[in-house]
């Protein structure tokens, strides 16, 4: 047997959210006669280390990492001295450009071998340590709509000129690629969609949920952080418009964060009591399949994998117009996307659950509904040869 291709995957946490999902779902899926994997996880935290593959090596960075992930407003008011004082070293190396030499310290610390291949699974630090390395191959993951929101403006010249040493880089549509060719002047890039968990979806599904919530009636479902990049106030706005107008149903809240406070407050002010907040849920998939109505109400996104894991559970689809949701939902077939405005989202709600029928009918065709995982996996394959 000819040798493995050794690939290093790099992410700054696993907590849970798109980015350590798809990581996951790629790692778990590459053959492992052909790769052999390692993560490095710059600061080892985050409910989904738990779920990286058993078959997969993973490399704790060092202490010099530990506030990567953290915000240092979150630092400020948490009055942590002794992250403050981490981060604000880590500030002033990436601040001087000192980090280019820095990063070559801390990867001898940690990383004994050349790797084949090198892909930097968040944009911005990931980036950054993945274009210092020396590794054979250096790939950037693009995984959000830089025009929307660029998470490295404040390093913009340290990003931009480690770009230039990264080989490739690879959006997960093709809204975001030309987003990213914008924002940082590359030239270098293609486009694969993300992997899919499709057994986990399934067996979400037969495996059930832990209480009977879904009601009789209409139910709309939303999974989400609640975080102020995903919009749910405009979601209880269009429930509030829809409700206003005599469509009596149910919504339903998966998920939490920072946002929580407003929603609920949104909820008791305006007496929406048939909208449920069902908090984080291990296994989601059970809730969407008995659903009506998905809704993603997103500002931006790139390719958010839980479209296509409700289509997936069966569930049509409405969202917001975001990155990559042309590549992913067919219109009046398996749900509907509109203007990524609040007066648009209202109109598009009422729509869609004025026409139970044409929901029932997306349901049904959404069986047979089948996402292209071997081709895209081939893909992934192709480049990391």
């Amino acid at each position: 047997m000819t040798n493995k291709t050794k690939i290093l995957f790099v992410n700054d946490e696993m907590e849970m959210g798109g980015v350590a999902r798809v990581l996951n779902t790629l790692m778990a899926n590459l053959d492992t006669d052909k790769f052999d994997i390692s993560c490095l996880v710059l600061h080892k935290t985050g409910m989904l280390l738990s779920e990286i593959p058993s078959h997969v090596n993973v490399i704790e960075g060092t202490p010099f990492f530990n506030t990567i992930d953290r915000p240092l407003i979150d630092i400020l008011n948490r009055m942590d001295i002794k992250a403050l004082f981490s981060k604000l070293r880590l500030l002033f190396y990436m601040k001087t450009g000192l980090i280019k030499k820095r990063i070559l310290i801390e990867r001898k610390k940690i990383i004994n071998e050349t790797y084949d291949v090198e892909l930097a699974a968040k944009e911005g630090f990931c980036t950054v340590f993945t274009a210092y390395g020396d590794s054979k191959k250096k790939i950037n993951w693009v995984l959000t709509d830089y025009k929307q929101n660029n998470y490295s403006k404040n390093h913009m010249s340290l990003v931009i000129e480690a770009l230039q040493k990264i080989d490739m880089n690879i959006a997960d549509s093709e809204d975001v690629l030309q987003s990213f060719k914008e924002v940082f002047g590359i030239t270098r890039g293609i486009t694969i969609h993300n992997l899919m968990d499709i057994e986990k979806v399934k067996q979400g599904i037969q495996i059930g949920y832990e209480d009977a919530i879904v009601q009789p009636g209409l139910n709309v479902i939303a999974v989400a952080r609640f975080h102020p990049q995903k919009s749910l106030e405009r979601l209880l706005y269009a429930y509030k418009n829809a409700v206003d107008k005599g469509i009596e149903h149910n919504l339903y809240l998966i998920g939490g964060g920072e946002t929580e406070p407003l929603l609920r407050q949104i909820v008791k002010d305006n007496n929406l009591n048939r909208v449920f907040f069902l908090g984080y849920k291990q296994n989601p998939y059970a809730y969407i399949a008995k659903c009506d109505l998905f809704v993603l109400s997103s500002l931006y996104e790139g390719f958010a994998t839980i479209i296509n894991e409700s289509l997936i559970a069966g569930t049509p689809v409405l969202t917001t117009r975001v990155g990559g949701v042309s590549d992913q939902i067919v219109e009046d077939y398996q749900g509907w996307i509109v203007e990524n405005t609040l007066e648009a989202l209202k109109a598009g709600y009422l729509t869609a659950l004025s026409k139970p029928d044409k929901l029932n009918d997306m349901k049904q065709t959404l069986k047979s509904y089948e996402y292209p995982n071997d081709k895209i996996l081939k893909q992934f394959e192709e480049v990391f040869k």
